[in-house]
């Protein structure tokens, strides 16, 4: 082990020590021949097998910047106009005369939120039309173009558009062809309608402390030295285009870096994405900024873009810095149902800390 990966390792073995249950990292270092992959703590607590750098997660809200990729490419293609509004879609959704394409990935929609209202515990298998349909009756829906409200709705209405451009195929047909497979990303995958490798996911946690009330748990069982075990809480159906994702750190990093290194969108439908920004914020993140499925966040003087998610039991933040070039991810298998608890907010300082210990290097 070098001398960086020694400090990388540190810093993932310190996080660890406070409680969370296992990261998996990795970073992708301009001039470095190959990424470098990181893992602390464990994957299983009933087994006490070890994270290793080859463990998937469920990646939650980090599945919008690859939506939002796709749907930049429609637009680079001509398909699609982002300031067209969304009545050729969706001609009977209220006020969709108001709702131009791009508003539904920059989070000022006032569409209905579904998250908080779904349950986490079920088997229901959900058709994107149905979450929308269940965000309608879940919450009102408010004027566009406030102040960032963070919207999941927006992009489960962008997954459905990609599919009917492509002729019916489904969202993770067309982000196979699209995005995985020239990209090489061969551990990602679109969990709706998408076979995976189960027994490479890192099992999930919820610390019970934590929870606020914020998710409707009903039926969670008792836990365990205080954490339930979420693995099989929540259909990833039930998240769709807005986070449905299973992926591994390394093939995150590698997302990242291809996206920022220009092998995804050309500068114009790139500068609308990840540079068109605006003032943002979210409870518990360090959120400064946000575009198309893009979040830009500040952690000391750390500035990166990039995104978060999380998942029952699954926390992820991917990055990029366009100071160094660096790319990172980091996954963990601890999250909480309060947005201002560690087991989330946590995630944050270390994941600067990479980025620093690599750039310093």
């Amino acid at each position: 082990m070098s001398d960086l990966e020694a400090r990388l390792q540190a810093i993932l073995d310190a996080y660890v020590a406070k409680g969370i249950t296992g990261v998996s990292a990795a970073l992708r270092i301009p001039g470095r021949d190959a990424d470098i992959l990181l893992a602390s703590g464990i994957a299983d607590r009933r087994s006490g097998a070890a994270m290793t750098p080859e463990h998937s997660f469920r990646i939650g809200s980090c599945t919008k910047t690859f939506v939002a990729a796709a749907l930049h490419q429609l637009v680079q293609e001509g398909v699609v106009d982002l300031d067209e509004p969304v009545t050729r879609w969706f001609p009977d959704m209220p006020r969709a005369n108001e709702l131009p394409v791009r508003i539904l990935l920059n989070h000022r929609s006032g569409l209905p939120e579904f998250e908080n209202h779904m349950p986490m515990i079920s088997n229901k298998q959900w058709a994107p039309r149905e979450i929308v349909d269940f965000a309608f009756e879940s919450t009102p829906q408010r004027d566009p173009w406030g102040e960032m409200e963070y919207n999941n709705t927006g992009y489960i209405l962008a997954g459905i558009i990609i599919s009917l451009e492509a002729g019916g195929e489904t969202l993770s047909q067309q982000l196979r062809k699209r995005l995985f497979v020239p990209l090489g990303l061969d551990d990602t995958y679109c969990g709706t309608d998408e076979s995976y490798p189960e027994d490479q996911v890192a099992r999930a946690y919820m610390h019970v402390e934590e929870q606020s009330g914020q998710w409707d748990i009903e039926g969670a069982g008792e836990p365990v030295d205080g954490v339930w075990d979420a693995t099989d809480w929540f259909p990833l159906s039930g998240a769709g285009a807005a986070g449905d994702m299973v992926s591994t750190a390394r093939d995150l990093t590698h997302w990242m870096d291809s996206l920022f290194s220009g092998k995804v969108l050309g500068q114009k439908a790139f500068d609308e994405m990840a540079n068109n920004l605006n003032p943002a914020s979210f409870p518990g993140s360090h959120l400064i900024q946000n575009g198309h499925g893009i979040l830009v966040s500040k952690t000391g003087g750390v500035i990166m873009k990039g995104h978060l998610g999380q998942i029952p039991g699954h926390a992820t933040v991917m990055g990029h810095q366009e100071a160094s070039g660096i790319s990172a991810a980091l996954i963990q298998n601890s999250a909480a149902g309060d947005f201002e608890s560690f087991y989330l907010t946590g995630v944050h300082q270390p994941f600067a800390d990479l980025f620093s210990a690599a750039a310093a290097h």
